[in-house]
């Protein structure tokens, strides 16, 4: 257990967290075109991932991917046929189930995000293998419960 006062602890702990936090945000609400010559929006780029993970899923199968709703999966995949990331097509023996795809530019986009996670996820992970081992289970802990805290509070609002 830390033994730091309440504002030693919101100094050194509470104020770095929720100014990653912003930074993070911000972060997801950039564009970045992936090795293409079209922007992409964090919830873009997520979807095609998801498409490009799942090739020739539905709409139903790419909201629970997503974990959004099926409005806003069908808005996001109508934005990424019309920037030519995305086809959707009938599927095969069905009339009215449509599953979509990546087109050549999608599949670029698809392969740049999984370079630029890689290259994130190495620099975090460098920043955190500075961290005592012994300290990982804490870090772990107080990760979760935040999470959880979180969710609760979004809950709330909703």
């Amino acid at each position: 257990m830390i033994d730091l006062k309440q504002d030693e602890l919101e100094k050194k702990i509470v104020k770095p967290f929720e100014r990653i936090a912003r930074l993070y945000n911000t972060l997801e609400q950039t564009t970045s075109t992936y090795g293409t010559d079209v922007p992409l929006y964090p919830a873009e780029i997520h979807a095609l991932t998801a498409i490009g993970d799942h090739p020739h899923s539905s709409l139903t199968e790419l909201t629970k991917y997503l974990g959004v709703t099926k409005g806003t999966t069908t808005k996001i995949v109508q934005k990424l046929v019309k920037k030519g990331m995305v086809v959707k097509e009938f599927a095969p023996n069905s009339e009215n189930q449509v599953v979509t795809s990546l087109t050549n530019q999608g599949k670029t986009a698809y392969q740049h995000h999984a370079d630029y996670d890689r290259y994130l996820n190495e620099q975090l992970i460098a920043i955190y293998q500075q961290v005592p081992t012994d300290l990982l289970p804490y870090l772990s802990t107080i990760a979760s419960q935040s999470e959880a805290f979180f969710e609760k509070m979004i809950a709330e609002r909703q």
